[in-house]
C-alpha cells in the first residue's frame, strides 16, 4: 500500500509499544523514562504483561498501554492519549493502585512497595502544569507541603503546550521526543538537529517502510482515518462558527446593539458543537475546544 506517509504517528497506541514497548528497543525506552524521570538513573528494565498485572480482567476498557519495571524494582506504567475523556486525571490514580497492590502483602501486615509511576503522554490540553509540558504530582501536606511519601509520582507531558519547530529545536533529548510525538507523521526525514543515536533509532522503526506489510497497512489505515476525522472536525469548527459570526453581524445590525451579535456567537458555537458532535467527537474534547462547558455540551445531544 503507498502512502502520503512516511513516518508513522507515535501517538498511535500501536506504533507506540512498536518503537518504545520491544526487546529490540528497551534503549529507546529506557533513554525517554530517563529524560522524564531524572531523578532515578535506569540502567534496565523489563516489560510485563499488562494481563498479569491487571486487576480485574474481566475490565478490560481500562488497561493501559504499557507496563515496565526497572532494576531497582521501581515499577512504571505509560499510557498515550490522543483525546481528552472524562477524570482522565483520576483514571492515572486508579493505574497507579494496580503496581501498589501486586507489590503489598497486606494479609502479613507489609505495606512497603517500590516506587510508582504513571506517565500519561497527552495531546490534549491538561490544566496542571501552567506552561509547562510536564507536571508532576506526588502526595504532599496541603500548608506545609512536606512531602508524605515520594513512592507515588503522576507525571503528564501535555503536548499542546508545545510548539516549538525543527528550526527552533536546542538538541536537548526530551525536548526532541516531544517533537517527535507530535510532528512525526508530518515529517519527510529526521532533523538534523536530532542527531543522538536514540532518535536515529525512533525514525528507522517509525519508518512505514520498514514495517510487515500487515503492520504497515494497518497503521496507514488509521493515520488517513485520523487524518480525515480531523480535517472533518476542522472544517465543520470553522464553517459553524463563520455561520454564527455572520448571523451576530447580521442580528446586530438589525437590532442595533451588542445583544444581537452574542446571540449570533452563541449559536455558531452551539452548531459547531453539534456537528463535532456528529463527526464523533467526545463531549469533553468539544467542550476543551470551544469552551463550553461540558453540560451545555450535553444538553444539546
Amino acid at each position: 500500500m503507498q502512502s502520503e506517509f512516511k513516518y508513522a504517528d507515535l501517538l498511535d497506541d500501536d506504533v507506540f509499544k512498536l518503537v518504545f514497548g520491544r526487546e529490540s528497543s528497551k534503549d529507546v525506552m529506557i533513554e525517554f523514562l530517563n529524560q522524564v524521570i531524572p531523578d532515578r538513573r535506569i540502567v534496565d528494565l523489563e516489560f510485563v504483561d499488562k494481563e498479569m498485572h491487571y486487576l480485574d480482567r474481566s475490565r478490560k476498557d481500562s488497561i493501559y498501554d504499557m507496563f515496565c519495571k526497572t532494576d531497582d524494582g521501581s515499577r512504571i506504567v505509560v499510557e498515550v492519549q490522543r483525546r481528552k475523556q472524562a477524570n482522565f486525571a483520576e483514571r492515572a490514580v486508579y493505574y497507579s493502585t494496580f503496581s501498589i497492590v501486586n507489590q503489598v502483602n497486606a494479609g502479613a501486615g507489609n505495606y512497603d512497595f517500590c516506587p510508582v509511576y504513571v506517565i500519561s503522554i497527552l495531546n490534549f490540553g491538561f490544566k496542571g502544569g501552567g506552561s509547562n509540558v510536564k507536571s508532576e504530582f506526588r502526595l504532599y501536606e496541603t500548608d506545609t507541603r512536606e512531602l508524605l511519601t515520594d513512592r507515588v509520582t503522576l507525571i503528564f507531558l501535555d503536548l499542546t503546550k508545545f510548539n516549538k519547530c525543527a528550526a527552533e529545536l536546542s538538541g536537548d533529548v526530551l525536548e526532541g521526543m516531544y517533537f517527535c510525538f507530535k510532528n512525526m507523521a508530518t515529517l519527510a526525514e529526521r532533523p538534523d538537529v536530532l542527531e543522538h543515536n536514540v532518535f536515529r533509532k525512533i525514525f528507522e522503526v517509525s519508518e512505514l517502510i520498514n514495517m510487515d506489510e500487515v503492520t504497515r497497512s494497518k497503521v496507514i489505515e488509521k493515520m488517513i482515518t485520523e487524518r480525515d476525522l480531523r480535517n472533518q472536525m476542522e472544517y465543520a469548527l470553522n464553517e459553524a462558527i463563520a455561520e454564527g459570526r455572520a448571523k451576530g453581524h447580521a442580528i446586530g445590525h438589525a437590532e442595533g446593539h451588542a445583544e444581537g451579535l452574542v446571540e449570533g456567537r452563541a449559536e455558531g458555537l452551539a452548531e459547531a458543537a453539534r456537528r463535532m458532535l456528529a463527526a464523533g467527537m467526545a463531549v469533553e474534547s468539544v467542550a476543551e475546544i470551544l469552551q463550553i462547558p461540558e453540560e451545555k455540551i450535553k444538553e444539546m445531544l
